[in-house]
C-alpha cells in the first residue's frame, strides 16, 4: 500500500513539474510582457500620467487589453496574505501597483515613468545626486542625469506656458 501511494506521489509532483508549472509560468511571462506593452504604451504614445490608485490601474490595464483581465488580482492575491485588515489589504495594493510599474520597467528600460517620478520626489526632498543613483543602482529610481534632464524640461515647459497664458490674455484684450 505505501508503494502504491508514493507512486502516486511521484506521478502527482511529475505530472505538475512538467504540465502545470509550465504552463503557469507562461501565462505569467506572457501577462508580463503585455503589461509593459500596455505601460509603454500609456507613458509613451499616449502621454498619460502615473495610475497609482489600485481599483484604477486595473481598470485602465483591463481596458488597454482584456487579456490582462484578473491579472492584478492574481499578483495581488500571490502578495497579499489574506489574514491582513481591510485597511492595510487596501494599502499594500498600492505596493503591488508600484511593483507592476517596477516589473514592466525591468522588461523594458523604457517604461520609466514610476523610476522617474520616485527620482523627482527624492531631488524635490533634499537627496543628492549621490542618493538617488544609489537608489537608482537598486533599481527604485532612474539616475540622477536623467532627473536632471527631466527638472530641466519641467522648467522649460513652465516658461513656454507662462509665456503662452500671457500672449493669450493681450490677444483677448486687443
Amino acid at each position: 500500500m505505501v508503494l502504491y501511494i508514493n507512486d502516486f506521489i511521484k506521478i502527482v509532483n511529475f505530472l505538475f513539474i512538467y504540465l502545470v508549472e509550465p504552463i503557469f509560468a507562461s501565462t505569467f511571462a506572457s501577462n508580463i510582457k503585455i503589461l509593459t506593452t500596455v505601460l509603454y504604451n500609456k507613458q509613451r504614445r499616449e502621454s498619460a500620467s502615473l495610475e497609482l490608485d489600485p481599483t484604477q490601474f486595473q481598470c485602465m490595464i483591463e481596458e488597454a487589453n482584456p487579456k490582462l483581465k484578473g491579472f492584478f488580482p492574481s499578483m495581488v492575491n500571490a502578495i497579499i496574505p489574506k489574514d491582513r485588515s481591510a485597511h492595510n489589504k487596501q494599502e499594500a495594493k498600492k505596493s503591488v501597483v508600484a511593483l507592476c510599474y517596477m516589473i514592466a520597467g525591468l522588461r523594458n528600460k523604457f517604461v520609466n515613468q514610476f523610476k522617474v517620478e520616485v527620482g523627482l520626489y527624492l531631488a524635490a526632498s533634499g537627496a543628492t545626486w549621490e542618493a538617488i543613483d544609489t537608489v537608482s543602482s537598486l533599481g527604485y529610481s532612474a539616475c540622477a542625469k536623467t532627473i536632471a534632464d527631466f527638472q530641466k524640461k519641467i522648467h522649460t515647459n513652465h516658461i513656454i506656458e507662462i509665456e503662452n497664458h500671457f500672449l493669450e490674455k493681450v490677444k483677448k484684450r486687443n
